[in-house]
């Protein structure tokens, strides 16, 4: 065997230890188990999760506006201040005609104090601002629900283009493997027939420096598969070293027609989540002119309250007291109404970026479709090349075992087969991802 081959085939040995297909088995892990997995367990995902649940207990807190609050006090006191003292022989009903005397008026006795009190607040008036806010509680609920939405579509594609160049990577490796069995052959073969004097050293070299380009091929794709295998598990939310096999997704189903563009639209304006946070966005901005206006106007309230009172902690007098309270803030320097002109206009804002929300959305989905049905047409052509590469390979190969093609037609024949395979393969990944894209660009649920 020649130092050239010996030493090729050493550094193929190398590389067949990165390789995504090595000795042990690995667990299958086809693009859908992806998909769930990474619903299920990516951090992001949860956090955005994790957010909407928050805003739902908002809609609560502001939703209590409308009840009463009730509040509980029990305190104890005791001091010789005398406005203390005599407040609290007042509150006990315990003032005697003795309290009066001047002395014991300036210089009291120290007395403790138990007083219990129990009160409820009651809005009565409040120019909508509590059903506004609530308004608002369930509109951010609806955006942060729509935010995880929207967050699962981005990782589904982020998925599909992670698995893709894996699946990629995959199938350059496994047709390396081939292309390095081959030219290992014809090395040997045009060493043979370079020691018998048919074939120059110029024919060798020419397949080896093939073999070398060959076997960084391989090389190159075990590295782009070790990436794309650790982007995947940390979209998962797996370890990063976690080990899988990947298989090639069958091919993506198209739209029916280019005439379905509409419909697409149609459907992205009724389920995609960035739109349908754009028109919660702008009902929001609608509800902050309402807070706004509200300050125009008067709030009123009911309070009623009971207490028990006493120097002794079992002998104690009770009272009760009810009130109502009119308030109306107004500042002078003209604060409200420049608060309703700004909520005026944070309305007008989201109105425009809900448009150019759409106008985007539109524009997404053409994109996709488009992508998508290049990317299936490439396929059928792709399917085809690689066949006819291969059996364009067989021949010549056949040819130079007859003696009758060079070694440059082998390069060229070899050289083939892998950029049809390549450009196969990258074709049914563009058509796997662009039909990701193309779902998450109409909004529909991964």
């Amino acid at each position: 065997m020649s130092p050239v081959l010996r030493l090729t085939r050493l550094a193929v040995l190398a590389s067949l230890a990165l390789s995504p297909s090595t000795a042990r088995a690995q667990t299958p892990l086809t693009l859908e188990q992806a998909v769930q997995e990474t619903l299920a367990h990516n951090r992001s995902l949860l956090g955005a999760q994790s957010a909407a649940r928050e805003s739902a207990a908002h809609v609560t807190e502001a939703r209590a506006g409308f009840f009463p609050r009730v509040s509980f006090t029990e305190s104890w006191q005791r001091g010789d201040q005398p406005v203390f003292v005599f407040s609290s022989l007042l509150s006990a009903r315990k003032f005697g005609a003795a309290n009066f005397a001047i002395d014991a008026l300036n210089s009291p006795d120290p007395t403790g104090f138990f007083r219990g009190a129990f009160s409820i607040d009651q809005q009565i008036f409040d120019a909508g601002r509590t059903r506004a806010s609530v308004r608002s509680a369930r509109l951010q609920q609806d955006i942060a629900g729509l935010g995880a939405d929207e967050a699962a579509s981005g990782l589904a594609v982020a998925v599909s283009q992670a698995y893709g160049r894996a699946v990629a990577a995959d199938a350059m490796a496994r047709a390396a493997d081939g292309a390095i069995a081959a030219a290992q052959e014809d090395v040997a073969r045009a060493e043979r027939r370079r020691d018998a004097g048919t074939m120059t050293d110029a024919d060798v070299l020419a397949l080896a420096v093939h073999l070398a380009d060959v076997r960084q091929r391989r090389i190159q794709a075990a590295g782009d598969y070790a990436v794309a295998r650790a982007e995947l598990n940390r979209l998962m939310g797996s370890p990063i070293d976690r080990e899988f096999a990947v298989q090639e997704p069958p091919p993506a189903p198209g739209e029916t027609s280019a005439s379905s563009l509409a419909a697409l639209f149609a459907e992205a304006d009724a389920s995609r989540p960035d739109l349908r946070r754009s028109a919660a966005a702008e009902q929001l901005a609608d509800t902050g002119r309402t807070l706004a206006r509200a300050a125009w106007f008067p709030q009123v309230g009911a309070q009623a309250g009971y207490e028990v009172a006493g120097t002794q902690l079992t002998d104690r007098a009770s009272s009760w007291i009810v009130g109502a309270e009119l308030r109306w803030n107004l500042s002078l320097g003209g604060a409200e109404r420049a608060h309703v002109q700004a909520a005026a206009e944070t309305a007008t804002r989201s109105r425009l970026d809900r448009d150019e929300a759409r106008a985007a959305a539109q524009v997404e989905i053409v994109t996709a479709l488009r992508r998508l049905e290049s990317a299936r047409a490439r396929q059928a052509v792709g399917q085809a090349t690689v066949a006819q590469a291969r059996e364009s390979e067989r021949i010549i190969r056949n040819r130079f075992d007859a003696g009758v093609a060079g070694a440059t037609d082998v390069l060229r024949a070899s050289s083939a087969v892998l950029d049809a395979e390549s450009q196969r393969i990258n074709a049914l990944v563009d058509a796997v991802v662009s039909r990701a894209m193309l779902d998450r660009a109409v909004g529909r649920k991964p």
